[in-house]
Formats: C-alpha cells, structure tokens, sequence
C-alpha cells in the first residue's frame, strides 16, 4: 500500500491524557500503516508493531509471541 494511502500511527503510543508520557508526534516515532493494519494494532490486543532501528522494517509481534518482519524495499535511483 502507497504510504499516501496509509494513515500515520504512532511506533510509540502517544499519550492523550499525558502527552509528556506519550511517544512524540515525530518523524522518528511514525509509521504508515494501511488502515487494516492500523486497526490491528490498535484494537485488537497482544498485537504490537515497532521498527528496526538498522533496516527500517516493521517488526510485527502476534499475540502468540511470534514475529513478522516486514522490510522496506532498498531505494535506487
């Protein structure tokens, strides 16, 4: 999915009651995710997504434990 078409979730859940606590609304602490994927991180608990700091890829954990690695493909001009 195009990150144009993607909403911008935050890697670090941001803080609305607290949002000196919360992740910063930063281009290092966001991500597109296409709405589904959005809405399963949300709202469906055990489900989690975080980056790789090295590759950039989105680091999925299951509620079972197991991870998914999604990587970006490498840019070329």
């Amino acid at each position: 999915m195009p990150a144009s078409r993607c909403d911008l979730d935050h890697v670090r859940a941001f803080d609305h009651a607290r949002p000196e606590r919360g992740g910063p609304t930063t281009p290092e602490n966001l991500q597109p995710l296409c709405r589904r994927h959005h809405r399963l991180k949300t709202h469906h608990p055990g489900w989690s997504v975080g980056r790789d700091a090295r590759t950039g890829g989105a680091v999925w954990t299951a509620p079972t434990g197991h991870t998914y690695i999604n990587t970006p493909p490498l840019y070329r001009e």
